[in-house]
């Protein structure tokens, strides 16, 4: 296993995707609860496709950790 720039570099862009991704399913998930507007709770649905990036980015950073090239 190595651990290089490239492999801490993507920790911490995965770390910033769900970092980013928690916040937007929370506050639009309590938009959604407050508000009766159509379309409030918006802000969840990317929360969860930036937690989905997240997921991608670490498993990408693993396999750039652990396959040899």
């Amino acid at each position: 296993m190595r651990w290089d720039a490239g492999v801490l570099a993507g920790l911490l862009i995965g770390l910033v995707w769900v970092v980013a991704g928690v916040t937007l399913v929370v506050t639009g998930r309590r938009r959604r609860r407050v508000s009766r507007a159509d379309g409030a709770g918006n802000m969840a649905v990317i929360g969860f496709f930036l937690l989905a990036v997240a997921g991608l980015t670490w498993f990408a950073t693993l396999l750039l950790a652990l396959v040899p090239a």
